[in-house]
């Protein structure tokens, strides 16, 4: 379970450093017109995203070891690691649609 927390942890973190580099990875923002891709500061949303989605991967990994570690029991592990994810995700979604 502890290699499955951190892939899932170095997937987040591997999607972050691309829509760093690639911002037409973002959803929605490669099929806007360029009209309305010139109302965005995609540097900003960018590197927002680039940060949430970073922070959760790390948080992810941190949290799966520690409790791999302190051995907790599987089931726990999963509902923290879904917990994070899930609280991550929907912070940076929610915020990035104010960017």
């Amino acid at each position: 379970m502890l290699f499955v927390d951190t892939l899932i942890g170095l997937i987040f973190i591997i999607c972050g450093l691309l829509v760093k580099k690639y911002p037409n990875l973002i959803a929605g923002y490669n099929s806007m017109t360029i009209e309305e891709k010139k109302k965005i500061d995609i540097k900003k949303l960018s590197t927002f995203l680039h940060n949430g989605l970073i922070i959760t991967g790390a948080l992810a990994i941190i949290v799966a070891i520690l409790l791999f570690f302190l051995d907790i029991k599987q089931l726990y592990r999963l509902f923290a690691g879904i917990i994070i994810i899930v609280v991550g995700l929907l912070y940076t979604l929610i915020n990035a649609n104010k960017k």
